[in-house]
């Protein structure tokens, strides 16, 4: 790669951490974040938004809740979301009471139910009908979403996995008209093989317009032990548990569905938007993927690192 485009990058990353450094000690949740729980007959919801913004449904969220998991769980993550943004964000449970979240049925009957009730059932997005929707899923309910796409009543404008499985690249398919935002693990935890969830979502997924955010949970990295149920609140109970030292997460899970509601809007899928800090920080922390970037391969730039090492090699 040419010295100047590497000069480039770099000076990218320093404006990126400057602003990230300067907000790092900001990021407590603002005291106007709302939070409801609603029961109806398809299942089970909670909203999150912040009432201090002038349109909380600018963008809505839908967040599908993982094996063993309820819609309680993702407390801390969804106000990460809504926090002074126009995002609402609805965790919902297709299955609540069950250990099991995998049915394509089940998910659709309670997204179509909310995507055509949430004017009244979520009382201040009334009046606000022009709404971005994201369709959100971690573990078990990204099977279940992807495979209830062709029976959505709407289709999502964005899909957001968060290490989602089983994805079966042999017999399930992507809309292609669906971009996608991922984020996944180099390493297998808690039963969920890497083959078969958000790198295979990723592949499965549109070249224009997909992003891949793996967490390097190897051995003897910095995130050593962080596992597939990070992003909830307290890990999977006996399931699956979780770790202090991946308590970064969740915040950059935020930010990238900030920027991936932005990269929609504009319609630009760029590297330089999806430049967290932990991609630049020179420990292979977390690595990039996005459009023609083969996961299999260290990427043109995965990484801060990578990139200063030069060629590409193979992993």
């Amino acid at each position: 790669m040419p010295l100047q485009t590497k000069v480039s990058l770099v000076l990218v990353y320093c404006c990126l951490f400057i602003t990230w450094a300067h907000g790092k000690n900001s990021t407590a949740p603002s005291s106007t974040i709302i939070s409801q729980r609603g029961d109806i007959h398809e299942g089970l919801f909670q909203y999150f938004y912040d009432d201090s913004v002038p349109n909380p449904c600018d963008t809505i969220l839908f967040l599908g809740v993982g094996t063993a998991m309820g819609v309680g769980d993702y407390d801390k993550l969804s106000t990460l979301m809504v926090d002074g943004k126009e995002i609402i964000a609805i965790v919902i449970d297709h299955n609540p009471g069950w250990f099991v979240k995998l049915s394509p049925r089940k998910f659709a009957s309670l997204y179509n139910r909310m995507v055509t009730s949430y004017l009244q059932l979520v009382p201040v997005c009334q009046g606000k009908e022009r709404n971005l929707i994201l369709l959100g899923a971690h573990s078990a309910s990204g099977q279940a979403a992807v495979e209830a796409l062709p029976n959505l009543k709407r289709k999502p404008d964005g899909f957001i996995g968060l290490d989602p499985f089983q994805i079966k690249q042999e017999t399930m398919r992507m809309d292609e008209s669906i971009p996608t935002l991922d984020w996944g693990f180099a390493k297998t935890t808690c039963g969920v093989n890497i083959d078969q969830a958000a790198k295979a979502l990723y592949q499965l997924s549109n070249r224009n317009h997909r992003i891949f955010l793996r967490v390097n949970n190897t051995a003897n990295s910095i995130n050593d032990g962080v596992a597939h149920c990070v992003f909830t609140d307290r890990g999977c109970g006996m399931v699956c548990g979780t770790k202090e030292k991946g308590d970064w997460i969740p915040l950059a899970v935020a930010q990238s569905i900030h920027l991936f509601v932005d990269a929609i809007k504009s319609k630009h899928f760029a590297r330089e938007t999806f430049l967290l800090p932990q991609v630049m920080d020179g420990n292979d922390t977390l690595a990039l993927f996005m459009n023609e970037d083969d996961p299999d391969l260290k990427g043109s730039f995965a990484s801060l690192s990578s990139l200063m090492r030069g060629p590409l090699q193979k992993l």
